[in-house]
């Protein structure tokens, strides 16, 4: 019998595949994962640029500490706009980028969720809710 894997290995194996498979499907377009979550937070309502790094600082580290190099791709290709109030907003011919990419990226959420009812979904976040907020008092006990 082999011994299961510890839940950091599933945790980096999905995050590693999740950030492939975006490579993948993004890729076409000349884009990246931060493009997306930039253009799909701004479907939501303009931003600037603090309230966009606020808003994608969990996937922000040392080598991308802003958001900032990607919407310059975002506002060169026309599909992003800075209005009177300094914030982003997409463009009409951003929103529809954004739809033409979220159907591609809900062809992979529905992948990534195959099999699991609307129950077992929320179990899992729920869990991984609960996962998170251990790991992060733990670390709080480490300072």
């Amino acid at each position: 019998m082999t011994t299961p894997k510890p839940i950091g290995y599933w945790f980096k194996h999905i995050d590693k595949t999740l950030e492939d498979n975006f490579t993948t499907l993004l890729a076409a377009d000349g884009l990246r994962r931060r493009h997306w979550q930039i253009m799909h937070t701004l479907s939501g309502s303009p931003l600037d640029a603090s309230g966009l790094d606020l808003a994608l600082s969990p996937f922000l580290d040392d080598r991308d500490p802003t958001a900032a190099p990607y919407v310059g791709v975002l506002l060169e290709r026309g599909w992003v706009i800075v209005d009177d109030a300094t914030r982003y907003a997409l463009t009409p011919a951003g929103v529809e980028a954004h739809a033409k990419l979220l159907r591609r990226i809900q062809i992979q959420r529905a992948a990534v969720t195959d099999g699991l009812t609307e129950d077992d979904y929320r179990t899992l976040l729920d869990l991984l809710q609960r996962v998170s907020a251990n790991v992060d008092a733990f670390a709080e006990t480490l300072r």
